[in-house]
């Protein structure tokens, strides 16, 4: 019976540690999430900038998953090149490491209780601020707090070795079949990894059991080395739903550990006693491990780097033969969001950098719809070809609407961040807005098509007139859409308002000039005046949408 408690006491340790560390990096995500996002996307312009901008990065939010999550989805945006993110990865298996140290030094050479509960106790008046900001400082510290707790109670709950003889009998049988043994190891330790769906988590894990003395500082390297492959399927899950470079990213992060795992074994034993010869301290004394292997984990993630970062090209010129070309997709074919999984951590900010994609795309249609349809608008013939494609494009406008609003409805039921709320915000304003769009469009051909079919006529130079209207409207689509394409990095409402301010002054001009052509000319077709004026009203009601994706861009956070 002591047994089974010392058992789920360790489990409940080790959710405490998780839980903790989830809410602490939840809290620097969301804090600082954005900034992270634009630094991972402008400051990867060669792989040796990318490989000191995946250590910070990684580094500040102690993860390597939610780093490589957060990559390959801006590498599946088109933001990060493929052999841009390789870069990356090395550097974030780098930066990582961070969280063995901390774990070694503060949770293995202090008293934990004295650094958690006082953080603990410093976030509570910012947990129950009013203030978005401040209650994601106080993630930060219950998180830190949680984190050391946790580490505190799984130290407590794994039995002593010079207690339990019978433990280290066990594993000894696992300890002698030499490099069979280490592989072992190396596999419990990507197994372990997987379940736990953290490194950190596996790592510190590992650095217990070599502190209480189950496992020597070689095994706790195999593992180590376990972990290391263990860490890479969060991001291989993540880019399943993605494109083709995503998953050549997905694929880059586990090729590149897997070669670098390969190489340790073939001179493991001679690197282990490397470490040894560097770290002061006896490593047949348990207590010591912490710190070895430590220093194992950092090292072998450097000399990896240093190894590969010269074989980039050729890594991302495997993994674009492993994985073939995305197969080209009809216009006709039915619209389909594509989200990494909620169950994967980091999900929200992957997911939001994939729909600011599709909205770029949405807002694409919604400009291509109107330019066909006025392209088409005078000659009937012309229109006729158009006129099924536009039904096509309408419906595809509709299902982008539906399903993104859909996920991002969703959203909303989750703890956001500050930036994250805004986003989201933003995001649901401008995916109905250009649906919206799409409906005038729409209704735009309507009224033509009902012209055509009825054999009414617009006055002398009313083709001109539109053509002119319409080319100041498709402007202001088009620049939203360049912005939400990250064609454009800089946005200025002022020049959206004054896109809008033209629209609306051209529209006072047609509507003058169509009622007094009613009124004075006997010959005019009132109907296909009416149609104008119609026409005039949707490409107006354009504008004032163009004008509310503005409105909402303008409160998105840069990135």
């Amino acid at each position: 019976m002591k047994g089974f408690l010392q058992v789920l006491n360790l489990i409940g340790g080790l959710g405490v540690f998780l839980i903790g560390m989830r809410i602490m990096s939840d809290g620097i995500q969301k804090r600082s999430g954005n900034k992270l996002k634009t630094i991972l996307h402008t400051m990867t312009e060669n792989r040796f900038a990318g490989v000191l901008t995946g250590v910070g990065v990684t580094s500040i939010i102690q993860s390597s998953s939610a780093t490589t999550v957060l990559l390959v989805s801006l590498v599946n945006a088109g933001l990060v090149t493929l052999k841009q993110s390789i870069g990356v990865i090395m550097g974030a298996n780098i930066g990582t490491t961070l969280t063995a140290w901390i774990v070694s030094i503060v949770g293995f050479k202090f008293k934990i209780a004295s650094v958690a509960l006082p953080a603990v106790a410093i976030a509570i008046p910012f947990y129950f601020s009013s203030r978005t900001k401040r209650r994601e400082i106080a993630d930060i510290l219950i998180g830190f707090g949680l984190l050391f707790l946790g580490l505190s109670f799984m130290k407590d709950s794994v039995p002593d070795i010079k207690n339990n003889p019978e433990i280290l009998s066990f594993l000894s049988n696992w300890s002698q079949w030499g490099y069979g043994s280490i592989l072992l190891f190396v596999l419990i330790g990507t197994l372990l990894t997987v379940i736990v769906q953290s490194s950190s988590a596996a790592m510190t894990i590992t650095i217990t059991m070599a502190f209480k003395g189950w496992i020597s500082f070689p095994v706790a390297a195999a593992i180590v080395l376990g972990e290391n492959i263990g860490t890479t399927i969060t991001a291989f899950l993540a880019s399943l739903p993605m494109n083709a470079t995503a998953k050549r990213a997905a694929r880059a992060h586990m090729l590149f550990n897997l070669i670098g795992v390969a190489w340790m074994l073939a001179v493991f034993l001679p690197f282990t006693r490397l470490v040894d010869a560097i770290v002061p301290g006896d490593v047949g004394d348990p207590h010591n491990i912490p710190i070895h292997l430590s220093m194992f984990h950092t090292l072998f993630n450097i000399t990896n780097t240093a190894l590969l970062i010269g074989f980039v090209g050729y890594l991302a010129y495997f993994v674009e033969k492993i994985v073939k070309d995305d197969a080209k997709v009809s216009k006709k074919a039915p619209y389909q969001l594509k989200l990494v999984p909620d169950n994967i951590d980091d999900s929200v900010d992957a997911n939001l950098i994939t729909i600011r994609r599709d909205l770029a795309s949405m807002a694409g249609e919604a400009y291509d719809m109107l330019m066909s349809v006025m392209n088409g608008a005078r000659d009937p013939k012309t229109f006729a070809k158009i006129k099924d494609r536009l039904v096509i494009r309408e419906q595809r406008v509709d299902d982008m609407q539906e399903q993104i609003i859909g996920y991002l409805t969703k959203c909303t039921r989750w703890p956001l961040g500050h930036d994250q709320s805004n986003i989201v915000a933003a995001q649901q304003r401008i995916a109905n807005e250009l649906e919206s769009v799409a409906d005038s469009t729409f209704g735009i051909g309507l009224l033509l098509d009902k012209l055509h079919n009825k054999g009414w006529e617009f006055h002398k130079d009313a083709d001109e007139e539109l053509l002119t209207y319409t080319s100041q409207v498709l402007d202001f689509l088009k620049y939203n859409q360049d912005f939400l394409d990250r064609r454009l990095e800089d946005y200025d409402l002022n020049v959206a308002r004054d896109m809008e301010n033209g629209i609306d002054k051209m529209r006072n001009k047609l509507r003058k000039r169509s009622r007094r052509t009613i009124e004075k000319d006997e010959d005019v077709d009132v109907k296909g005046e009416l149609i104008f004026m119609d026409i005039v009203r949707h490409l107006e009601h354009i504008g004032d949408n163009s004008l509310n994706v503005s409105e909402a861009i303008f409160t998105m956070p840069k990135s």
